[in-house]
């Protein structure tokens, strides 16, 4: 049976009046205006709320269950799954890796110890870098939910805000247009959470749901103008100017929007620039508020360093559930899910001291923005500390117990006969998903039926329509789709080759709104990552394990890799087979980092089309350590990025796995003898050594090239 109650909802006023009883759906408070010369202004709540009545726990008498007991037993099976695993794309943070020149030390100076703690460390590093290798033993528990047994509690505004005497007037004065709501059943919430082991973060959460959420700004009353206009961007169609029209009059229909008032900004407020941007993956727009614009934008006041540390789930996480599960139910057939809410930012109420500088203008009227809003730098930081315990009531209350959250989206897998009746959709859907979206009913978080999707494949983005050479771009996009390719790689690793020329086009830039020009690399770069995401497979979940240096499995063939200023090799040990060239002509000149990464991507072509039964996987040694970065990594400066794409097609096309090492240089003989051409002591190190020449790949961006020189002997 669903919730029902009465909200009471608290006087309009802005001081403490005589409260009314509203049969409503959200809940509403009063600011209280502390006096700040005879009490401390933090030591009572900001908001006088009416105490709602108490309602049971969602589910009664069931304890919660812990990470240990979910742990139990989950040792990953090695065996694979039956069909590919996909994944949706989202938003994603960006990270640029960054390849640095040859450092002086001398490589053989590097110690046996050293050596093995840099490959170990680079197996390690290995799993997070290309987000597709999995350690045994690994739990499968949210690390979201995790997250919020030592999260830090969210702040109220500081004292200094309640000196800014005119923004208090304002609002005292003006008691209509800032209200704190949200559809948010908050006691009921609350309730869920009284045995969460952070009650101090659950009670900031709690009081950010009931005051309004402070983004941890810093207002510079003192410094800053006392009322700033920056409102002035026109719509540029008259689409967009209907839908910003419209999107307004559901605003101020919901409550989110005050009505109108002007046509002046009053004493306290800052109006910030709105806009229509494309939801992805749907003809719909969504309104956006930019924030970082002009000299005193809002998210100016807002230190990067105070919203960083959010942990949020990925699709890595979700691999480690499965393969735990995998351990107890080989062969169930699964199905995946994602559930998403509606408008989510838009649930979060802010404080009257920021909804102040939360002004929209448009057609000469001005509307209080009292929610949460898209553009805020920490819009997300609010939102996931609200969301990132409600998956922790869903799993340790409700028992979900492989639930994971990327933002605004929950996901997880199920059972393909695990179905259940949705009474609401009066649709069949996963069991865990309608437990899911029954809690969310119970604290009133809202949602969409066609928002929640389930089966064998979740639908990605669509890519196509960003490489077209000679179009134009904003910044923002160009970091929109890095951030969905991002999101791919936990999937689809081995492309983020793809990401180079992306990462090269916006790096430096800050200007959100500047066009940039799609040029011919970004265009390559996005085709190859199109062509590989219509025919590869992904990661397979329960194959893609590490394998450690020090204990290389039987079926790895070998091969040692080098550059010197003469020429390039590489030599299978197994085999006893070397192979050496003359330096291509062509290589950009000065550094032997090129060549090193060549000799690599050449020992690897070479090294798949002699794979047999007996090898099933690669391990290539080299001395140079910014080449071994560079393969482990994935990532490269757009110069050498070719290298890798050439060496991806083939181990995709292969379903190869492989791995890069670092040998110190004392240990890597037979392969410097060969580039050097000292065939003779190459033999002496490896006796009945067959030595054979090669011609190295080439850039196909570039014309046909000579070697330099002839072979030597």
């Amino acid at each position: 049976m669903p919730w029902k109650f009465d909200c009471i909802r608290g006087s309009s006023s802005l001081i403490a009046q005589s409260e009314t009883r509203w049969p409503c759906k959200e809940t509403y408070a009063s600011l209280i205006i502390p006096n700040l010369n005879t009490s401390e202004p933090l030591s009572s709540p900001l908001l006088a709320l009416v105490p709602i009545p108490p309602h049971p726990h969602l589910v009664p008498g069931e304890d919660r269950i812990g990470e240990k007991e979910m742990a139990e037993g989950m040792i990953p099976a090695i065996n694979g799954i039956e069909e590919p695993a996909k994944s949706p794309i989202a938003s994603a943070a960006l990270h640029t890796a960054v390849i640095e020149e040859d450092v002086g030390e001398p490589i053989e100076s590097r110690s046996v110890q050293t050596r093995e703690f840099l490959n170990e460390s680079i197996a390690r590093g290995q799993r997070f870098r290309r987000k597709g290798v999995w350690s045994p033993g690994v739990s499968g528990c949210s690390r979201t939910t995790l997250w919020t047994e030592t999260a830090a509690p969210l702040p109220r505004p500081p004292a200094r805000e309640f000196l800014n005497h005119d923004a208090l007037n304002t609002i005292q004065s003006h008691p209509s247009l800032f209200k704190v709501s949200t559809p948010i059943k908050v006691d009921v919430f609350e309730s869920l959470l009284a045995d969460h082991p952070n009650p101090d973060f659950v009670n900031s959460v709690c009081v950010g749901l009931r005051e309004g959420f402070w983004p941890f700004a810093d207002t510079h009353a003192e410094e800053w103008p006392l009322i700033f206009d920056n409102s002035d961007r026109p719509p540029k169609t008259e689409a967009e100017r209907e839908f910003l029209r419209a999107q307004i009059e559901k605003e101020i229909e919901v409550g989110r929007y005050s009505q109108a008032f002007g046509p002046d900004l009053l004493p306290g407020m800052y109006s910030m620039p709105i806009h229509a941007v494309p939801k992805p993956g749907t003809n719909k727009h969504q309104l956006v508020t930019d924030h970082s614009a002009g000299k005193y934008a809002l998210n100016s006041m807002i230190s990067p360093e105070d919203i960083a540390g959010v942990t949020l789930d990925n699709i890595h996480d979700l691999a480690n559930g499965l393969r735990s599960f995998r351990h107890s139910r080989p062969h169930a057939k699964l199905i995946l899910w994602k559930a998403d809410v509606s408008e989510a930012y838009r649930h979060m109420p802010m404080h009257p001291l920021w909804q102040i500088k939360q002004i929209v203008s448009f057609q000469g009227r001005q509307y209080v923005d009292r929610r949460n809003v898209f553009g805020g730098r920490a819009s997300q930081r609010i939102y996931h500390a609200f969301m990132s315990l409600v998956i922790w009531i869903a799993i340790f209350k409700i028992l979900i117990h492989f639930l994971y959250i990327y933002v605004d989206d929950s996901f997880s897998f199920e059972d393909k006969r695990d179905l259940e009746l949705y009474a609401p959709y009066k649709k069949v859907l996963p069991r865990n998903m309608v437990k899911l979206l029954r809690l969310w009913d119970a604290i009133g978080l809202p949602h969409e039926e066609r928002k929640q999707i389930f089966g064998s494949e979740l639908p990605i983005i669509e890519l196509a329509s960003f490489a077209q050479k000679g179009s134009r771009r904003s910044l923002r996009d160009f970091q929109r789709l890095a951030g969905w390719l991002n999101w791919a790689l936990n999937v689809y690793p081995l492309l983020r080759p793809g990401l180079s020329a992306l990462y090269a086009k916006t790096a430096g830039k800050l200007v959100s709104r500047a066009l940039l020009w799609v040029n011919r690399d970004v265009v390559r770069e996005l085709n190859w990552v199109i062509n590989h995401l219509r025919d590869v497979e992904g990661v397979f979940f329960f194959k893609s394990v590490s394998w450690s240096f020090s204990h290389l499995p039987p079926d790895v063939l070998t091969v040692y890799t080098d550059a010197s200023g003469d020429g390039l090799a590489y030599w299978f040990p197994d085999l006893n087979i070397g192979f050496q060239s003359p330096l291509p002509s062509s290589a950009p000149i000065g550094t032997i980092f090129y060549f090193e990464a060549l000799a690599v991507t050449a020992a690897i072509l070479d090294a798949i089309s002699r794979l047999h039964p007996a090898y099933h996987r690669i391990a290539v040694f080299s001395d140079n350590i910014n080449t071994v970065s560079m393969f482990n990594s994935l990532a490269a400066l757009p110069p050498y990025n070719w290298l890798l794409m050439e060496s991806m097609d083939a181990i995709i096309s292969a379903h190869v796995d492989f791995r890069v090492f670092f040998v110190a240089g004392v240990e890597n003989v037979v392969a410097d003898h060969l580039s050097r051409w000292r065939n003779s002591a190459a033999e002496t190190f490896s006796p009945g050594l067959s030595i054979h020449p090669f011609t190295p790949p080439h850039n196909p961006l570039l014309p046909p090239r000579n070697t330099l020189g002839a072979s030597k002997k």
